[in-house]
Order: C-alpha cells, then sequence, then structure tokens
C-alpha cells in the first residue's frame, strides 16, 4: 500500500487525547515542585526511590523515542534479524551497572550526599576538572540524544494530525519543560511511573494489532518471504546485522549503560540495596517484554504497509491504520511517553551538569543551594529551547541520532569502573582517556579506514580498548589521589 494513502489524520482524537495525556503529565510536575525542598530533591530524591519507582523510572528512562520509533523504524528495512539490534542487551541493561557499580554508588550516595556522576568522579579522582569535562561531554552528547526524542514526537504528530512535525517538536518541548523545571527528579521519576506502564502496554497493543494486519504469524512470514527472503533469516536485508555486530548490539546496550549519566544517577535515587535488586526483575521484565513487542511489531508491519515517507512511521502507522481513531490516540501516548521519560531523565541530569557541576563547583564555589535550585530551573529552559531547535532541524534519523549520542557518553565507562576497581587511577589518567576515547570514536565513525580496522564490530569496542591503554599508562606516570580519598571510596 502506498505510504501517502495510509496517511488519513485523525486530529480530533488525538489532540483529545494527547492534551488531556500531557495536561495530567504537567499537573504531576507541579504537584511535584511543591514537594521539592531541597536540591537532594531535585537532582536524586533525597535517596527515598522505592522498588516501583526505581525499576520503572530506570527502565522508562533507558527506553525512548529510539526504541518505540527509530529502532522499529530501522528493523522494518531488516527484517527479523534487526530485532537483534536491542532486545538481547535489553535483559542485562540493568543486570550488569547493577552489579558492578550500583550496589557501590547506592553506599556512597547515602554516605556522602553524591547528586550526580560528577560528584562521583570529582570526589574519587580528586579532581574537580572531571566535573567540567564531564559537563561539557554531557552537553556536546545529550542535547542530541534528546533532540532524537523530541524528533519522534514531530513524527507522530504529523502522522495523526497532518501538521509539519516542527509543531509537534516544539509542544512536546515545551510541556517537557515545564514539569522538569518545576518538580525536578521528582516529577521527572513520578511521571516516568505513568509513562512507562503505558509504554508496556503500548508495545502489547501495537504488537497485537500488527499481527491482526498481517493475517497472523504464518500469513505474515509467507509474505516476507515472497518479498525477499533475507527478511526471515541473519543477517536480515543488504546484510545489516552480521555477527560482529549483532555482538556488539548486546554489549552496546547491557554493558555500556554505565556510562550513561542520567542512568547511573538513578542509582543515588534509591533507597537501599534491597530496592536496587528488586527494581532490577521489574525493570528488566518491563525492558525485555517492551523491547520484544514492539521491534517485533516492526518486522509485522513490513508485511502490511510499504512505501512510507520515513522508516520511523511504522508504529504510529499501525496504531493508525489497525484501531479506532481514539484508542490509536491513547497508546499513542504511550510513544509520546518513551521519548518524554528519557528526555526528562536527561534534562535533570543535564541541568545539574551545568549548575552544580560546572557553576557550583567550578565558575562559583560560593554559590549556596539555593541559589543553584534557582539556577537550575533557567538553565533547565535554556537547554529546553537548544533541544527544540535541534528536533526542529532534525540532522539525522532518530536511531542514528540516539546511537551516536550514547555511544559518546558510554565512553565514562573506562574512569568509572577504574575509579571502582582500581585504587592507582588517576584524574590525569581519566581525563586522558576519555579526550582520547572520544577522539577515537569520531575516527572509528567517520573515517572509512580507521571504520574497518573494527572488523565489523561497533566502533565503542576499540574505541574502549584503547582508552582503558591510556587509562593505565597515564595513571602509572601521575599522582595518584590522597590515600584519604581512596579510603573514602575502598573501604565503604
Amino acid at each position: 500500500m502506498n505510504g501517502a494513502a495510509v496517511i488519513q489524520p485523525a486530529p480530533i482524537p488525538f489532540y483529545t487525547v494527547l492534551v488531556l495525556y500531557l495536561g495530567i503529565m504537567a499537573f504531576i510536575g507541579w504537584y511535584a515542585g511543591r514537594k521539592t525542598n531541597n536540591i537532594g530533591d531535585f537532582f536524586v530524591l533525597s535517596g527515598k526511590a522505592g522498588v516501583v519507582v526505581s525499576g520503572i523510572a530506570y527502565f522508562s528512562t533507558q527506553f525512548s523515542m529510539g526504541t518505540f520509533l527509530g529502532t522499529p523504524g530501522t528493523i522494518y528495512g531488516v527484517g527479523y534479524a534487526g530485532m537483534a539490534i536491542s532486545v538481547p542487551g535489553a535483559v542485562f541493561c540493568m543486570i550488569l551497572p547493577a552489579l558492578l557499580i550500583g550496589r557501590k554508588l547506592i553506599t556512597l550516595g547515602h554516605k556522602y550526599g553524591f547528586l550526580t556522576m560528577a560528584d562521583y568522579l570529582t570526589d574519587r579522582y580528586h579532581s574537580k576538572k572531571m566535573s567540567g569535562v564531564l559537563g561539557v561531554m554531557m552537553l556536546f552528547f545529550l542535547v542530541p540524544m534528546m533532540g532524537a526524542q523530541i524528533i519522534g514526537a514531530g513524527v507522530i504528530v504529523h502522522v495523526f494530525t497532518g501538521l509539519p512535525e516542527w509543531v509537534g517538536v516544539v509542544g512536546m518541548g515545551i510541556i517537557v519543560i515545564l514539569y522538569c523545571m518545576s518538580g525536578g527528579m521528582k516529577g521527572a521519576m513520578m511521571t516516568d511511573v505513568i509513562q512507562g506502564s503505558l509504554m508496556i502496554a503500548t508495545a502489547v497493543v501495537t504488537f497485537i494489532v500488527s499481527v491482526v494486519m498481517g493475517g497472523g504469524f504464518s500469513n505474515i512470514n509467507h509474505t516476507l518471504q515472497s518479498m525477499n527472503e533475507a527478511y526471515l533469516t541473519f543477517p536480515g536485508a543488504n546484510g545489516y546485522m552480521p555477527w560482529t555486530y549483532y555482538v556488539s548490539n548486546i554489549v552496546l546496550w547491557s554493558f555500556f549503560t554505565m556510562g550513561q549519566p542520567h542512568l547511573f544517577t538513578k542509582f543515588f535515587a534509591m533507597k537501599d540495596h534491597k530496592t536496587m535488586f528488586k527494581a532490577i526483575l521489574l525493570g528488566t521484565a518491563g525492558m525485555f517484554f517492551s523491547a520484544t513487542l514492539i521491534e517485533w511489531a516492526g518486522v509485522n508491519g513490513i508485511a502490511s504497509i510499504q512505501n512510507i515517507e520515513k522508516a520511523d512511521q511504522i508504529i504510529p502507522m499501525i496504531l493508525q491504520r489497525g484501531m479506532n481513531p481514539f484508542l490509536a490516540s491513547i497508546f499513542i501516548a504511550g510513544i509520546v511517553a518513551a521519548g518524554m521519560s528519557t528526555i526528562d531523565g536527561i534534562l535533570v541530569t543535564t541541568t545539574g551538569a551545568v549548575t552544580r557541576d560546572i557553576y557550583q563547583k567550578i565558575i562559583n564555589k560560593d554559590a549556596t543551594d539555593e541559589n543553584v535550585m534557582k539556577l537550575s530551573k533557567v538553565v533547565t529552559v535554556i537547554i529546553g529551547i537548544i533541544v527544540i531547535c535541534f528536533g526542529v532541524f532534525q540532522p539525522g534519523s532518530i536511531f542514528e541520532i540516539n546511537l551516536f549520542a550514547f555511544s559518546g557518553m558510554a565512553i565514562f565507562v573506562v574512569p568509572i569502573l577504574f575509579g571502582i576497581y582500581w585504587k592507582k587511577a588517576t584524574a590525569k589518567g581519566a581525563i586522558a582517556s576519555v579526550i582520547v576515547g572520544i577522539i577515537s570514536l569520531l575516527l572509528f565513525t567517520l573515517n572509512p579506514s580507521v571504520k574497518a580496522l573494527a572488523m565489523g564490530f561497533h566502533a565503542l569496542f576499540p574505541t574502549t580498548i584503547i582508552a582503558s591503554i591510556v587509562m593505565i599508562v597515564v595513571s602509572k606516570f601521575t599522582e595518584t589521589p590522597p590515600q584519604e580519598t581512596i579510603d573514602r571510596h575502598f573501604t565503604v
């Protein structure tokens, strides 16, 4: 079927449901703002998040427009092999960080009042320069990550109303700015519970609708085989998923989540270790279940919808074509939730990087927590406006932008793990590893000759090896942090 014929906007049901949903999110932000009494509340909920809030908030922040639009859109051109993009990694993306760093971060966070990744790195390496390096990297990579989510809102608004995509970009941006500016992490995590639940429901319903539209599993597979047998096997259409890239994706979406500041910070918000392990079970189940179904729906969509304007539209089109307009709008709100839940977590974390890690620790060391709170609201608005502009100009597909931003922040896995497990790791070693790591990542990503040296693996594989070698070598020849600092981090 021609894609132009598929787009039959139903703006009234869409606006009715979306305005109601966004209104609820805005109210929660306002309510959270009234309950946010200090800087600890604003950034990490004062370390009091329970099992349900912790588990759902982690997975709803990890999952994004990339999961619900960008990844199914990529899979739409690949077939079943494309599901390996994130489904295997989704099983471990909360388990590995919790086992490797989570327990210690909860202890350190509660004992020393850490609120951000920069708090940990600055204290561990006894260097305020770590705050500046992390802050700059977060602005460079996390603004695009937020931009990828907000582009998805534009895609949804276009499919359901026929309006230009920039309308959805601006609308979503304003709502998220308002509730993050008001409630900080409390507002973000409270809305995440609703958004995460809605995301699971959307994944289930979209999958069922896609199966019905395709005439059942047998008919879908028969249709895919008649179109292109590669849709049914590895490495997929156009050879997209060779074994090296398959392995890369498993490691990428599980191990490297430790380097994401908006996920790292979630451990500081958890109440205790018992809460963390229960949250792992809840969050992992939610991630694996929803990722499998929404990505499978992308495969099913190949059999029933062809020749669409852009691949990112496949999931909204399945809902639009297969359901009553009001019901479709309710579940499309689940995709909006996926983007909002990621943006709010990143926006609060990025705001913290600017106001606490750069301003309070480097620019104005005399700034009080009250000053930082006030500045945070202003910075939230400024960053939000930059993200909206990024979304309007759309420099790439949702999946491409998301992957680039995720990879950039993943470099911090090196100073984090060395900081936790190696007493002799130094600040100069950590900073050098990040700088060399970023340069290596860009070379392996953008330069075809250098990229060939990765032998089919994702650029993060060789980049992490190089960054680790730099960390070891530089640390061997530079001064370690004071013994007091080492004791503080290795005797808890």
